[in-house]
């Protein structure tokens, strides 16, 4: 049985020190993140999956911005041993595409970033924000942005 996931805003996450020893030095070092990166940067070969998300841009070096704003910026959801960051860089400004079996299906607004406890795995997709609209931090029960 999945546990719920807690929330923590991100000013409460940092505070409380969740945000502390995710590595960021090397967020495209391994084949698993490049081919991450590939997978979610291009809508090629989306039609053969249930639910890929796709960023508008195709930058390397946008794509890596992404998640080190979400690690600095975002709100932090702890689901059992995972610890996920969101982070809406302005919440309803679309930042890609949400494709079910290669067609669009809404507008994504938040990235995720997951894997964060492994240096070698941490990448990112889209979400959309309205997803976590009901979600309140844990610590202070106000909104996670």
């Amino acid at each position: 049985m999945r546990t719920r996931p807690t929330y923590y805003c991100s000013t409460h996450a940092a505070a409380l020190g969740l945000k502390a020893g995710i590595d960021t030095s090397n967020l495209l070092g391994t084949t698993y993140q490049r081919d991450k990166r590939v997978k979610h940067t291009s809508t090629s070969g989306s039609s053969s999956e249930p639910v890929r998300t796709v960023f508008d841009s195709k930058s390397t070096a946008d794509y890596a911005k992404c998640i080190e704003e979400a690690i600095t910026y975002g709100a932090v959801q702890l689901q059992g041993a995972r610890k996920n960051l969101l982070y809406p860089p302005s919440t309803s400004s679309a930042l890609g595409t949400r494709l079910n079996w290669g067609v669009e299906a809404s507008k994504p607004d938040t990235i995720v970033v997951v894997n964060t406890s492994q240096a070698t795995r941490i990448h990112a997709f889209l979400e959309n924000s309205s997803n976590y609209s009901t979600c309140r931090c844990a610590k202070g029960g106000c909104a996670l942005w």
